[in-house]
């Protein structure tokens, strides 16, 4: 299944997890790859509306 694609709605600096450079992205980015969007842990940087994703260590936790 593809990666569902999320808006951001703040600048965030993450970390490329292929280069390992430090990457800026700007307020209405486009992110799908998984390893990008975990690094963005703050809410309010999502579009108001899209689900907040769940870390590994929090869904271990819920069960």
């Amino acid at each position: 299944m593809p990666a569902a694609t999320r808006t951001l709605t703040a600048a965030v600096f993450v970390t490329d997890p292929k280069t390992h450079e430090t990457l800026l992205l700007q307020p209405g980015a486009q992110v799908s790859e998984p390893a990008i969007a975990e690094q963005i842990t703050h809410p309010d940087a999502w579009a108001p509306g899209e689900p907040p994703r769940r870390s590994s260590a929090t869904k271990a936790g819920a069960s």
